[in-house]
């Protein structure tokens, strides 16, 4: 059992505005790290169904929101790795009688992601820090990268770019360990490439990192400062779910939240009808067949009440909606297109807001 993803690889900017959950929403979303989960809490929904198929994933979800429910600010941003801490054990002991029972082994058979940080303990977290640590000195030096960081300007950025960060051994050594192999066997796992057609992955992603570097304002972009520097300077800056302001509104409302170990459309099967308005799909159809794609959506539509709002997000394989479904459910663009091209996880391929007709 391993976690596959500490953080959430999505943007919380272009979910939130997709699915503008309200007071009023039921929402199901997928686990994953759980950041984006926390993000669509904090508007308040009626109820905030968390479901992820992998178990190490929910236990990995139940330890932040149990770390929200008994420390304070200060104490759980630096229990969790958003901050220097000498003390995560003795903080871990404290939220650790609040825990389930699975969860309590878990964590306690894996203590050192707890010292570590747990948000830097995932596969995919990993991934980067190999690229931080072994790659990108043999390409730039931290002084560089502070630079790129801090351009003052979409302009400056392109120029800083164009001059000084594309170099070759820039555009070299990312097409090498970002080529499928390396993705597919350090960042995520083999099988996630199941229904992947696309030959040169590397070039795709080169393109796409050339777009974040060239076309999305750098200083607010908490998830490429992540990859750099394997930190967050300005947690104001970061995901909602870090920052301080928003910290009492997540406290006051985990009564809302519940955590589901299922599949998707296990969990879809036990519900009525017309019992879900919101869905956060994270990027699950990536993994699934046309007609396993197709199913999911049937029972979606199913569950769904007149105008329920999906949003989820492709990497390699673009998905259109089945020709059966088009008059029952029905893309929201080209708004979502728009949400897409600002987004600051730039390695994404698309990102698709879909409405379910009355």
């Amino acid at each position: 059992m391993k976690i596959h993803y500490a953080q959430c690889w999505e943007d919380p900017r272009s979910l939130g505005q997709a699915l503008e959950v309200t007071p009023d929403d039921d929402v199901i979303s997928i686990g994953s790290g759980g950041d984006n989960t926390l993000s669509l809490l904090l508007k308040q929904p009626r109820s905030l169904t968390a479901i992820d198929r992998d178990q190490a994933q929910i236990f990995l979800f139940e330890l932040k929101t149990k770390a929200i429910e008994r420390l304070d600010y200060d104490r759980f941003v630096g229990f969790i790795g958003a901050r220097p801490c000498r003390e995560r054990e003795r903080l871990y002991g404290l939220i650790r009688p609040s825990l389930s029972a699975g969860a309590k082994r878990f964590w306690d058979t894996n203590n050192a992601f707890v010292r570590k940080g747990i948000i830097h303990c995932g596969k995919f977290e990993t991934y980067f820090r190999i690229f931080r640590r072994f790659v990108l000195p043999l390409v730039h030096g931290r002084e560089t990268v502070r630079r790129l960081l801090a351009a003052p300007s979409l302009e400056k950025q392109r120029i800083f770019y164009d001059r000084v960060w594309n170099d070759g051994r820039w555009q070299r050594l990312f097409r090498v360990f970002f080529g499928k192999f390396l993705l597919g066997h350090l960042g995520r796992d083999p099988s996630y490439f199941r229904f992947v057609r696309l030959d040169k992955v590397a070039e795709v992603l080169f393109d796409r990192a050339r777009h974040a570097l060239t076309e999305i304002p750098i200083r607010d972009n908490y998830f490429l400062e992540y990859i750099l520097t394997g930190k967050n300077g300005h947690l104001e800056l970061a995901h909602p779910y870090l920052q301080s302001a928003n910290f009492a509104v997540l406290k006051d409302n985990l009564g809302r939240l519940n955590l589901v170990c299922a599949d998707l459309k296990t969990y879809l099967n036990t519900l009525p009808p017309r019992s879900v308005s919101k869905f956060n799909l994270s990027d699950v159809f990536e993994y699934m067949s046309d007609g396993e794609v197709e199913s999911h959506l049937r029972e979606i539509r199913r569950v769904s009440r007149p105008g329920a709002k999906l949003a989820f997000w492709t990497l390699f394989i673009p998905r259109s909606l089945p020709t059966a479904l088009k008059d029952q459910i029905v893309p929201c663009s080209p708004r979502a297109d728009n949400l897409f091209f600002d987004a600051r996880t730039f390695f994404y391929g698309s990102f698709c807001s879909w409405q379910v007709t009355g």
